[in-house]
């Protein structure tokens, strides 16, 4: 690289910088809302005679959050021996008691928690309150949000105040401009603990990058931070699992940081980290708008393409979306196996949900076939299998390549047909399953409403949702 390259990428980064990182104002507002917060649920847990105690844990408590983006999490810590059903009772009651001025819900992870939205020195911030279990280490876990506190404590001490707070915040909006930043299942990326760990690790956001733009699947990370006496290591863990990217947990060894990685995510960070480095631009960091593809936009690219989308939409079942989306993963996997079974061509498919139905999109190279088609037999010299071949299919036989051939009548000539009659016979989960029992359409895509939400699933399917930015070949 040479000096006038790495001042660009540094001059960037740094203008970048300064449009990320909060300002006094927002910083003093998460930090007093924040404490204001913690002091209610004490006074209100003493007051309800609840032994729990609330700490301030996430980006907001270890100053990683992009200006504009603060999600303030607090956690209310049971003693470890407190029961589950009292925790969950407990842990929403106190919660809710200090949200009662404020518009709330009950959402789901390990076990229920409440999401908040506060207003505060004229600014709304999202608030998490999570009830979890003090455990005194992070082997002996109660539950998954029990790991977070161990995390807190750990980027707390070799992160906060270190000067890579900034290098944290651009990975950030590096990757959510790439639409890989969150580690959901709806989108399989880079957590902000990951974020805050590479940092760790590579010192900074452009040797990030140069390490990513040469990763290979299965790379394996754990961190190694240096000390004046020497270094301490993340704990050379057994991990062996099968993952794109492997980034050992240094509070708990057994997991890898990186397993909501999809490879997509994966490779989408190596390409991006390529171009970003090869041809610098504040393009990487300007977050488009999420505009829908418009009903005219799709039928033009679909009549260019000249494929056939077909949807099969259902009522999602009543669960998180991080379960959800697994199934319908899985039911899409299943369905696209039906479809091929039966000699149709599926080119590419995904899920997606409009308002509170379930979709799964299948884009066809081949979705009508002829009423018959060629059912290969036995070779003619194997006497005994010829036989129960000519016992099992009536005449007329032809002979192809050595072998009897018989034509046929297709039980299905159309996609549409084959999934209205044949879906059960899929494996799609018990959730899916179960509420497809309970109606399901499938239809092309004219037949339908051009939807919002649909319009920014082909935004996304067509790879139209930020430009890309090419490398341009060499000389």
């Amino acid at each position: 690289m040479t000096t006038v390259h790495k001042e660009l990428l540094e001059g960037i980064c740094s203008e970048v910088i300064g449009q990320l990182r909060p300002g006094v104002e927002e910083q003093s507002a998460v930090k007093a809302l924040t404490e204001m917060i913690i002091a209610k649920l004490n006074a209100r847990a003493k007051e309800m005679g609840i032994e729990a105690q609330a700490i301030s844990v996430g980006s907001t408590a270890r100053n990683t959050w992009v200006s504009g983006e603060a999600d303030i999490d607090i956690f209310i810590m049971f003693p470890a021996e407190t029961s589950e059903e009292d925790l969950k009772e407990q842990g929403l009651a106190l919660a809710r008691r200090v949200c009662e001025s404020e518009r709330y819900e009950e959402r789901y992870a390990s076990h229920p928690y409440i999401h908040a939205r506060f207003h505060y020195a004229g600014r709304e911030f999202d608030v998490d309150l999570v009830p979890c279990f003090a455990v005194e280490e992070a082997s002996r876990l109660k539950s998954a949000v029990d790991r977070t506190p161990f995390h807190n404590e750990y980027i707390i001490q070799r992160l906060t105040g270190s000067g890579l707070e900034d290098e944290v915040r651009l990975l950030k909006r590096f990757l959510r401009c790439l639409g890989i930043y969150g580690s959901e299942q709806r989108r399989r990326g880079f957590s902000g603990y990951l974020c805050e760990l590479l940092i760790l690790k590579y010192r900074s956001f452009i040797s990030l990058l140069e390490h990513a733009a040469k990763w290979r699947y299965g790379e394996r990370i754990e961190v190694e931070i240096e000390t004046e006496g020497g270094h301490e290591e993340g704990g050379r863990s057994k991990y062996r699992g099968d993952d794109p990217l492997i980034v050992i947990d240094p509070v708990d060894p057994k997991r890898n940081v990186a397993a909501a990685v999809s490879l997509y995510s994966f490779c989408r960070l190596i390409d991006g980290a390529r171009e970003f480095l090869a041809r610098p631009s504040r393009e990487f960091f300007i977050q488009r708008e999420a505009n829908p593809l418009s009903e005219s936009e799709f039928q033009r690219i679909a009549k260019e393409r000249g494929t056939v989308f077909v949807l099969l939409r259902f009522k999602a079942p009543d669960v998180v979306e991080d379960i959800l989306y697994p199934q319908l993963r899985k039911a899409e996997a299943s369905i696209r196996r039906l479809i091929e079974r039966n000699d149709f061509v599926v080119y590419r498919s995904g899920v997606t949900m409009e308002g509170d139905k379930a979709v799964i999109v299948f884009e066809l190279l081949v979705w009508q076939l002829p009423a018959i088609k060629k059912h290969i037999g036995p070779p003619v010299t194997a006497v005994r299998h010829a036989e129960k071949f000519k016992r099992r299919h009536p005449p007329p036989y032809l002979i192809e390549d050595g072998r009897y051939v018989v034509e046929v009548k297709r039980r299905y000539t159309d996609v549409l047909s084959l999934l209205r009659n044949e879906l059960q016979a899929a494996s799609l989960g018990k959730d899916v399953s179960k509420a497809i029992e309970e109606g399901y359409e499938v239809l092309r895509i004219e037949d339908i409403p051009f939807s919002t939400d649909i319009g920014l699933f082909f935004r996304d399917y067509f790879g139209l949702c930020s430009p890309v930015i090419r490398v341009e070949p060499e000389a």
